[in-house]
C-alpha cells in the first residue's frame, strides 16, 4: 500500500509553485494590458497632434485666399479651436522632464492671434497687411512643423518607436539614434529659433511676455546701498539688529539686489527682500517668522498696512479685496488717480494678526505698470451707464476706473458693483465708447472676496 502521507510535502510544494506561477502570469497579463494600453494612448495623442498640425496648414492656407468676412470668422475660430486642441495633444505625450516650452508658446500664439483676427472681423474692422503677413509666417512655420511630423510618423507605424513609463524610449529599430522625446526637444528648439515674433492684441503676445517696467525711477544703484534702503523699509517694531547680507540677484523684469536678514547668532535668514538695481525700489520682502493667534480684525489689518504705505512715500491708495489666511491678511491697494482707481498699479501688504506687524510686501505689479497717464473726460454719464447694463441688476455703486484688457491695453471704464438676487457681480463699462469690456463674479468666503 503506498504512503499518501510521504508525498503530501512535495505535492504541496508542486501546488504552491502552480499557484505562483498562475499569479505570475496573471499579474504579468494585466502589466502587458496596461502598457499597451498606455501605447495606445500615446499613439492617440501622436497621431492626434499630427493630424491637428495638417488641418492648421489647410486652414491657415485656406484664410488666405478667402474672400468672404464670414468665412473668415469661422475659419480663424477653426484656427484657434486646432491650435487649443493641439496644445492638448502635446500635454498628453510622455514627455518625461523634456519641456517643450516653444512648441506650446507657439500654438498659444497662433491660436490666439487667430482669435483676435476673428473678433476684428466681427466687428467689421479691417485685417491690414501685417496681419496677412503674420498669417503668412503662421503658415510657413506650420508647413515645415507639418513636414517634420510626418517623417516621426513612419518610425512610429513602423513600430521602431516605443512610449514606455510616461516617456519616450527607443523600440527595437537598429537605425534609430534618439528617442521621440529627443526628437520632439529638436522640433522645439527649431521652433524657437525659426517661429515668427509676434506682436498683437492677446495675452500671448511677445510684447506681453517681454514688458518693460515703467515705474522704475532714479539711477543705478550698489549692493552696499540697497542693504541701507532694504534695512530702512521693512517693519521692525522690536528694533532687532539684523544682519543684512547679499545672497544673489534676481533677473527678469526687475533686475534685483536678493538680500537676507538674519537675527544675531541664527543662520537662516528671517527675512528675505528684493531691491530694484535701477532706482533701489523695494520689489517685495517676505518675513519667515511664525505667526502666533489672531488678536486684530482685517479692518485693523488694512488699518496698519495704509499706515505702512503712507509712511513709505505710497499715498493715494485704495484698498481694493483682502484675504486672510494661516493667521495674517494679506490686503491688496490699488493707486488712485484723482477719482480714478488704476487697478494695474497694484501692491499687495501682509499683516500678521497676532501683533499687527507687516511681513510681507509685493509691489511687482505697481513698478511694473505705474505711470502717470493721461485719463480723458469720460463720454457716457454714470446716467448712461444705468441705461446700458441688465434691467435685472440691483446697482449698489458705480465708480471710475482703468482696467487691463489681456493683451495689457488699459482701458478706462465705470466699474458698476451689481447684485442679481444674491450673486454679486463688477461690469466694466469703458467710459467712452460704452463696451461692455468684462463681467467678474464677486465670491465671498471665509478668506475673503474674490473675483471670478
Amino acid at each position: 500500500m503506498i504512503n499518501l502521507r510521504k508525498y503530501l510535502p512535495w505535492a504541496a510544494g508542486v501546488f504552491l509553485v502552480l499557484v505562483f506561477v498562475l499569479v505570475f502570469l496573471v499579474m504579468q497579463s494585466r502589466v502587458t494590458e496596461a502598457q499597451n494600453l498606455l501605447e495606445a494612448s500615446y499613439q492617440k495623442g501622436f497621431f492626434n497632434l499630427l493630424e491637428q498640425v495638417n488641418n492648421l496648414n489647410l486652414l491657415l492656407s485656406k484664410s488666405m485666399v478667402t474672400s468672404s468676412n464670414q468665412q473668415r470668422i469661422v475659419t480663424f475660430l477653426s484656427i484657434w479651436h486646432q491650435a487649443e486642441s493641439a496644445r492638448d495633444s502635446i500635454a498628453s505625450l510622455p514627455l518625461g522632464d523634456r519641456d517643450l516650452t516653444y512648441t506650446q508658446k507657439y500654438f498659444a500664439q497662433m491660436g490666439d492671434f487667430a482669435y483676435s483676427l476673428a473678433k476684428k472681423a466681427l466687428n467689421g474692422m479691417e485685417i491690414k497687411k501685417e496681419d496677412w503677413d503674420k498669417i503668412q509666417k503662421f503658415r510657413d512655420t506650420t508647413q515645415d512643423l507639418n513636414k517634420k511630423l510626418r517623417e516621426l510618423q513612419d518610425d512610429v507605424a513602423q513600430g521602431r518607436i516605443n512610449w514606455e513609463g510616461k516617456r519616450f524610449a527607443l523600440g527595437i529599430g537598429k537605425n534609430l539614434t534618439a528617442g521621440m522625446a529627443d526628437k520632439f526637444l529638436k522640433l522645439d528648439q527649431k521652433l524657437k529659433e525659426e517661429a515668427p515674433s509676434i506682436t498683437y492684441d492677446g495675452p500671448f503676445s511677445d510684447h506681453v511676455e517681454n514688458i518693460v517696467p515703467k515705474g522704475l525711477t532714479g539711477p543705478l544703484i550698489n549692493s552696499d546701498e540697497a542693504i541701507k534702503i532694504a534695512g530702512s523699509f521693512i517693519d521692525n517694531p522690536q528694533n532687532i539688529k539684523y544682519d543684512i547680507s547679499l545672497y544673489g540677484t534676481a533677473k527678469g523684469n526687475i533686475p534685483a539686489y536678493s538680500l537676507s536678514f538674519s537675527k544675531p547668532g541664527q543662520n537662516s535668514p528671517a527675512i528675505i527682500i528684493d531691491v530694484s538695481q535701477k532706482g533701489g525700489h523695494v520689489v517685495w520682502f517676505l518675513n519667515t517668522r511664525d505667526i502666533g493667534s489672531s488678536k486684530l480684525t482685517v479692518q485693523d489689518a488694512v488699518n496698519k498696512s495704509r499706515l505702512f504705505l503712507e509712511k513709505r512715500g505710497f499715498k493715494d491708495f485704495e484698498a481694493t479685496g483682502s484675504l486672510t489666511e494661516d493667521g495674517t491678511c494679506v490686503i491688496t491697494f490699488a493707486k488712485k488717480q484723482k477719482d480714478v482707481i488704476i487697478y494695474p498699479d497694484f501692491i499687495k501688504v501682509e499683516v500678521a494678526l497676532d501683533n499687527g506687524e507687516v511681513v510681507g510686501f509685493d509691489a511687482m505689479g505697481y513698478y511694473t505698470n505705474h505711470m502717470e497717464r493721461v485719463i480723458p473726460a469720460p463720454k457716457l454719464s454714470k446716467e448712461d451707464v444705468l441705461k446700458r447694463i441688465n434691467s435685472r441688476l440691483s446697482v449698489k455703486r458705480i465708480r471710475k476706473v482703468i482696467i487691463p484688457d489681456p493683451s495689457l491695453k488699459e482701458k478706462f471704464c465705470y466699474e458698476v458693483d451689481a447684485k442679481l438676487g444674491a450673486d454679486r457681480y463688477f461690469i466694466y463699462i469703458n467710459a467712452l465708447d460704452g463696451t461692455e469690456e468684462q463681467i467678474l463674479k464677486v465670491v465671498e468666503t471665509e478668506k475673503g472676496t474674490m473675483t471670478m
